[in-house]
């Protein structure tokens, strides 16, 4: 024969589509809507608790606008909730398929393991990407309803009028300017949360090829990163990964725990070097991936 790997000339196009198919699960879609909840919940509270006193951050009252509300959600899902989520994708997607023993099966049909592992990331940041915009619009929508509900009276700051105006008269600064982001800027973030959610994915399915376990994929994949959080505050920070997310996205400082949910790394802004080593990481664990997916030698394939 010429050849025994089997390349299917149709239905490609159905075989990605499956794979996102595959992801309408319970775990996964329950995941998700807990997410999305969280942080709508986390601005809900804030907004409601500040805005009749002025006390709301200004990247808070921003959420109003759309391309804000679009950069607060990419923020929220390149950070712990990206994280959780991503491990819960990949566990119980990747994780069950070999734990189950379905992959050899898989491999009958599409024997090329780069196809497999392609589709499976490609899965899985599309639904990052959907959940992303889906809860950008979301705390838009429910930040505009609070906005007339409960309008923010910013704080007034007392200044001194100069000598020559009326005598001893106090007037008001002007408020605190909203910080609103651009298209751009919201563009970039997204983009910028895709890139991290790569990271999630290709270190929670090394885990997954690795350990062949749900349970053992959602503690390798996760924990690792939770558990070199404290590391921030030394000095080894801007050699983790966790520094490289907040350099990439530019996270503020003030909106930890508000607007994402992370470990106080600090952000020292350097989008192109954190960008770069963040890539170079991903790659190397989704080459990792790889390597160990094609590993699994149970049917014998000519590879």
């Amino acid at each position: 024969m010429a050849g025994t790997r089997r390349r299917p000339a149709r239905g490609e196009g159905t075989a990605w589509a499956g794979e996102l198919r595959a992801l309408w699960t319970a775990p996964v879609w329950g995941a998700t809507a807990a997410a999305m909840l969280l942080a709508l919940a986390l601005v809900g509270r804030l907004w409601m608790a500040g805005a009749p006193y002025g006390v709301l951050d200004p990247s808070v009252s921003a959420l109003t606008s759309l391309p804000s509300a679009l950069r607060a959600s990419a923020w929220q899902f390149a950070t712990l909730l990206g994280l959780v989520l991503t491990g819960v994708v990949v566990a119980t997607g990747l994780g069950q398929t070999l734990e189950g023993g379905t992959w050899s099966a898989l491999r009958l049909f599409e024997n090329r393991v780069g196809v497999l592992w392609a589709r499976k990331v490609g899965a899985a940041l599309a639904l990052s990407l959907a959940s992303q915009i889906v809860t950008g619009v979301l705390l838009w929508l429910s930040t505009s309803v609070y906005a007339r509900l409960w309008p923010v009276r910013p704080r007034a700051v007392p200044r001194v009028v100069p000598p020559g105006f009326a005598e001893g008269a106090v007037q008001t600064s002007s408020p605190l300017p909203v910080e609103f982001a651009t298209w751009g800027q919201a563009a970039g973030a997204i983009a910028a949360a895709l890139l991290v959610q790569f990271l999630f994915i290709s270190l929670a399915a090394l885990a997954a090829a690795l350990l062949r376990s749900v349970i053992g994929t959602l503690a390798l994949g996760i924990g690792p990163l939770l558990v070199t959080a404290p590391l921030v505050l030394l000095p080894a920070a801007p050699f983790l990964p966790h520094r490289w997310i907040a350099d990439l996205l530019n996270l503020p400082a003030e909106s930890q725990y508000q607007l994402y949910l992370w470990n106080q790394a600090p952000s020292d802004p350097a989008p192109l070097t954190a960008g770069l080593a963040l890539a170079g990481v991903a790659a190397l664990a989704a080459v990792a991936a790889w390597a160990a997916l094609r590993s699994e030698r149970a049917l014998r394939p000519v590879d």
